[in-house]
């Protein structure tokens, strides 16, 4: 059975207490699945099937009927009397299911049920009828990492993490495996100490976030708080991302190939136009005027990046071309990122691109094709209201539903963040956590309100301290992923509420 106790009864000290009682076992867990190559290539079923078990184990979790079971029936178990299970479910990545959905990124690459799905933990907390205010949590990460090679220059190899001077060192141990263990464990610090959420509270680890975005895609959010669906149900959505700071707004991400065909003939008869490699490179040349005209006018391009001299970055990735030093390469391909800010659609910058591209391989006598796969994000304001980097101020009397949201979500995490890192217990010493914009894409974009109903849904990224995040040698700091679950444990209790489960 259970018994009600309301958050205010359990103490910032008992839950920090219950925190370090995990925090071992939880670099243990990080460890393990750092050291799985969850890249694209090798694929994401290996590390999200331990961590599927590993959550059935921490949480005494039971696994769902199956993963055809509808949100409908979900949506009427939470009427029934609250259990202390949470309920696991495997949510396979279909392309049939997907690819016309908005946020869709191409792929050439196979969706294998085995390897391609996201892994859900699920809690429904009271509902008490329809008429009282229901407060859910999702917190979600992502387990693909990018690719790493021990010849790009790691100090041991990536895939094989080790821990000096509290920091723990692997490919992915930032970005954002130390993310999603803190987000775990700030749940099993909570049902070991008894306590269960009074709202809904949602696990998620999702794949493809470093190229796509499709496993986030995949998993909407009514089917992963199905009480979301409900009208007078708050949202809250936190994705520990490696930003120890409160993220406002994000860039939107478009990756395209250019395949430049230049003509094939010996070094003796070269000519203008004929070398695909140094046509390609002259093509990239020309879109970074593109980029510049992105950025202006500097520190005032979009509101939400207001200050920021440079904050759009293209980049050249990936290029292969040619096949002799003594033969002009009649063929070339480049692949590249192009960043921009929200509010611009994804075909504006297709059209862009191609046609800068396309004037200059014209010029040049050039053969050009482009073609799209991976990234087609929007850019998103998460946090309108805070977009100056502050909290949000101002007389509640006048404030709509959205700006209350998004204040009362904002302090609460500034409350527990400043619990959780601070050295004496109980007493926030932290200084407050900054507001700013990312200048590159995650998944919280699908739980912003180009998705969603934001008077009901609010979303950020707050994570761990990490280094060389898609470098070498990326690191994470092992106190900051315990401040991390620390902050989260809080806020599940200043959310959702706690309940005391009884023996």
């Amino acid at each position: 059975g259970l018994q009600d106790t309301m958050a205010a009864n359990v103490s910032a000290e008992e839950i920090l207490s219950a925190v370090d009682a995990v925090q071992e076992e939880a670099i243990d867990f990080l460890k393990s699945i750092v050291s799985i190559d969850s890249t694209l290539e090798k694929g994401e079923g290996e590390v999200q099937g331990v961590i599927y078990d590993h959550l059935i184990r921490v949480l005494g979790a039971a696994h769902a009927k199956t993963n055809k079971q509808s949100t409908d029936d979900v949506a009427v178990s939470s009427k029934r009397k609250r259990n202390s299970n949470f309920e696991m479910q495997r949510i396979p990545v279909q392309l049939d299911k997907i690819q016309d959905q908005r946020g869709f990124s191409p792929v050439d690459w196979k969706y294998d049920d085995d390897q391609k799905f996201d892994v859900v933990a699920r809690y429904i907390g009271d509902s008490d009828g329809d008429d009282e205010q229901h407060r859910a949590l999702l917190l979600q990460g992502h387990v693909d990492v990018v690719p790493a090679a021990e010849s790009d220059g790691w100090t041991h190899p990536p895939f094989s993490p080790i821990v000096k001077d509290g920091r723990l060192y692997g490919r992915g141990s930032g970005d954002m495996k130390a993310g999603v263990v803190a987000m775990i464990y700030a749940v099993v610090a909570l049902r070991r100490g008894g306590y269960l959420p009074k709202g809904s509270l949602t696990l998620c680890t999702v794949i493809e976030e470093e190229c796509t975005g499709n496993g986030a895609l995949a998993a909407p959010l009514e089917t992963l708080v199905p009480m979301s669906a409900n009208a007078r149900t708050q949202t809250a959505v936190i994705i520990p991302e490696p930003f120890p700071f409160i993220v406002t707004a994000q860039l939107g991400v478009l990756w395209f190939r250019a395949s430049v065909t230049g003509k094939p003939c010996h070094v003796l008869q070269t000519s203008a136009g004929s070398n695909a490699i140094e046509g390609a490179y002259a093509l990239y040349s020309a879109l970074k005027a593109l980029e510049e005209r992105y950025n202006e006018p500097k520190g005032n391009a979009h509101p939400a990046y207001r200050g920021m001299d440079h904050p759009v970055n293209f980049n050249l990735g990936k290029i292969e071309g040619g096949n002799w030093a003594s033969s002009v390469p009649s063929s070339c391909w480049f692949e590249a990122r192009v960043g921009f800010f929200p509010g611009m659609t994804i075909e504006d910058i297709k059209r862009d691109v191609e046609s800068i591209l396309h004037e200059a391989a014209t010029k040049m006598e050039l053969g050009l094709e482009i073609s799209y796969r991976g990234f087609h994000a929007d850019g998103a304001v998460l946090l309108s209201e805070c977009m100056d980097g502050k909290g949000g101020v101002g007389d509640d009397s006048s404030q709509t539903k959205e700006e209350l949201l998004q204040r009362e979500f904002v302090k609460t995490i500034q409350t527990c963040h400043g619990l959780a890192s601070s050295s004496n217990p109980g007493i926030s010493t932290a200084s407050e956590l900054e507001l700013r914009p990312i200048t590159c894409t995650c998944d919280a974009r699908f739980y912003s309100s180009l998705y969603q109903d934001p008077t009901k849904v609010v979303v950020t990224c707050l994570g761990p301290e990490a280094t060389n995040i898609h470098g070498v040698d990326e690191s994470v700091s092992l106190k900051s992923m315990r401040d991390m679950t620390a902050t989260m444990a809080l806020f599940i209790r200043d959310w959702c509420g706690l309940v005391k489960e009884n023996d």
